[in-house]
């Protein structure tokens, strides 16, 4: 059986630096391949918060559940968005 050293407790100064560093590392651009970059083409995904009422959210999960072929929300949200969008173009 292999003997360990028994590991050392962190101090906070530590702690306190690395949690510095990890803050002053900052973020960064999303690259390309993600698609999520500002003006990366037709086919880029932007993300968009969305809230709703208690109630259409009720209604929304409802219409998912009875749907015969397991569709997730946010396709359904998707397919309403793209229905209602052609309905606009039409008129």
């Amino acid at each position: 059986m292999a003997l360990a050293r028994k590991p050392k407790a962190k101090t906070a100064e530590k702690d306190e630096k690395s949690i510095e560093a990890l803050i002053n590392r900052g973020g960064g651009v999303p690259s390309e391949a993600t698609g999520l970059q500002d003006g990366a083409g037709e086919g880029a995904l932007v993300r968009v918060s969305l809230r709703l009422p208690k109630n259409l959210a009720d209604q929304i999960e409802t219409a998912v559940e009875n749907r015969a072929i397991r569709t997730p929300r946010h396709t359904w949200i998707l397919e309403a968005i793209h229905e209602k969008l052609e309905r606009e173009v039409e008129h």
